[in-house]
């Protein structure tokens, strides 16, 4: 028993690229899926956009506690809105995933039927 004839036997050729083309290409995106990506990308914007419209006081004037000085990026905002957006996302690309998935078994059984 030899754990290079074994490996032998059993290893498998690697996927040729234009057979990964192919089967990338033949998938098509639909109505939930294609407004999921362009959520999640408007997300990654506004997190921009917030993180530095509510930017946080890095210090503070001497006479006046009140009065910022210098304001620095608000990485906390903008990680918050991005995970916000990541999961609502997640969660309407599978709901198009799910709604592709029994599309396709319709199709399957519409043509078994015939």
């Amino acid at each position: 028993m030899d754990l290079f004839e074994d490996i032998a036997k059993v290893k498998m050729d690697f996927p040729k690229k234009n057979a990964i083309t192919n089967e990338i290409s033949t998938y098509k995106f639909n109505f939930y899926q294609i407004f999921a990506i362009g959520l999640f990308l408007l997300f990654l914007l506004l997190g921009v956009f917030l993180g530095n419209l509510f930017s946080t006081c890095q210090a503070t004037s001497y006479f006046y506690s009140d009065a910022c000085v210098a304001t620095e990026f608000n990485f906390s905002v903008m990680i918050c809105v991005w995970f916000f957006g990541l999961i609502l996302s997640i969660f309407i690309f599978s709901i198009g995933h799910i709604v592709a998935l029994l599309s396709n078994i319709n199709e399957k059984l519409s043509k078994f039927k015939s």
